[in-house]
């Protein structure tokens, strides 16, 4: 397990400060000078991006494919978990950025396959005067469908099959492991919620979700707060969790986050302050023999740090503590 982080700010000034915070290795967001018009990548470009992050010993160890966790009519992509015409050609030019990671040396990508985006409802105050996103599903009040429609669970289970049954191959030919994000939230199971059912928010749901094309580059971006979400008793599901998918290989990223809360009722806190003991889950990930990067998420917001970078750092410092802490404690 190591340190990571997420980043969409590129510049020198952003590169600088994660490097002096002991960040060595990144999930890039940001595809400028990588994508072009069409949707597709230019290899030139990532190799340029790898060469601008080794001037400051950071090595890009995943990038993000446009497959964003944002609501459907803002995707690039909407084809694809829509079930369209046009889902075919944008599984084409899929097909080519994971061929152009590959050729420029991108070990992985990260993605998901989202209808709609990471609803909330409102946040919460939290520590310090301190803003906790929050999803309490007695306070959602939209009920009506997406522009989606109705979308059964064998649905949404058809349209992902039919995108790893085409992409899935072509990461085992380049050896370019992509890495899913779970939904987030998970809704209720039995009738979704704005008629979209979220088949990959139960642990359930992302087990049947790796078991499709099997493959050692088809896995997860395991975020352990969107699996707290999922749970009843985050506490100890959350581990169980963290051993299913680690021992199976299938955890290739971390979202490195907590929770306060439960299934359809959470806040996301500081790492910790939540119900998941932290220190406990990263030696789970070193028994289960996962070796991934860990990068926080979901930071709360504070109006004292209006561009989030102290939560960033506070949360950074905090896994890097924990890192050496558990690299210095026996396996458990």
């Amino acid at each position: 397990m190591f340190l990571g982080h997420q980043m969409g700010d590129v510049s020198d000034r952003k590169l600088q400060w994660a490097a002096q915070l002991g960040v060595e290795h990144i999930a890039c967001e940001n595809r400028t000078g990588i994508e072009n018009e069409d949707g597709t990548w230019n290899v030139q470009g990532i190799k340029d991006l790898q060469t601008r992050l080794a001037n400051w010993g950071i090595t890009l160890d995943v990038l993000a494919l446009n497959l964003p966790s944002q609501y459907i009519t803002r995707q690039r992509f909407p084809g694809i978990m829509r079930g369209l015409p046009s889902r075919d050609g944008e599984i084409e030019v899929i097909k080519q950025n994971v061929r152009a990671a590959a050729e420029a040396g991108v070990p992985a990508l990260k993605y998901n396959l989202n209808l709609l985006g990471v609803p909330r409802t409102g946040r919460s105050k939290g520590r310090g005067g301190a803003m906790y996103s929050h999803f309490d599903i007695d306070e959602w009040t939209d009920h009506s469908l997406t522009e989606a429609g109705p979308m059964p669970a064998a649905k949404v289970w058809d349209n992902i099959t039919y995108f790893l049954e085409r992409v899935v191959p072509v990461a085992d030919e380049a050896r370019v492991r992509l890495a899913c994000h779970p939904h987030d939230p998970a809704v209720p199971h039995d009738t979704g919620l704005r008629g979209v059912h979220c088949v990959l928010g139960s642990v359930e749901g992302l087990q049947r979700f790796v078991s499709i094309c099997e493959s050692p580059y088809h896995g997860l971006n395991f975020c352990q707060g969107t699996v707290a979400e999922m749970c009843a008793d985050p506490a100890t599901e959350v581990l169980d969790a963290i051993r299913r998918f680690g021992e199976q290989k299938k955890i290739f990223m971390v979202h490195f986050r907590n929770i306060k809360g439960r299934f359809l009722h959470f806040d996301e806190v500081y790492p910790d302050i939540g119900d998941v003991d932290m220190f406990q889950a990263l030696k789970t990930y070193r028994a289960a023999g996962v070796n991934a990067m860990l990068c926080p998420d979901h930071i709360p917001q504070s109006a004292a740090d209006p561009d989030g970078e102290r939560q960033f750092s506070y949360c950074l410092g905090y896994t890097r503590a924990l890192l050496q802490a558990a690299e210095a404690a026996p396996a458990s």
